[in-house]
């Protein structure tokens, strides 16, 4: 790969992990209260 197909590349990894990123941290804070994801309940029980 040339040196500017690299940079993109790059560029589109990093805007990628931004976008899911921030579509969890926006499902996470809209979420109704009282209500625990699959997840999070998941990552509780690793933690015990």
């Amino acid at each position: 790969m040339s040196k500017k197909e690299k940079i993109i590349a790059i560029c589109f990894c990093f805007s990628f992990f931004l976008l899911i990123s921030s579509t969890v941290y926006t499902a996470y804070l809209n979420k109704p209260s009282g209500y625990i994801f699959n997840i999070e309940k998941f990552f509780k029980n690793i933690k015990i």
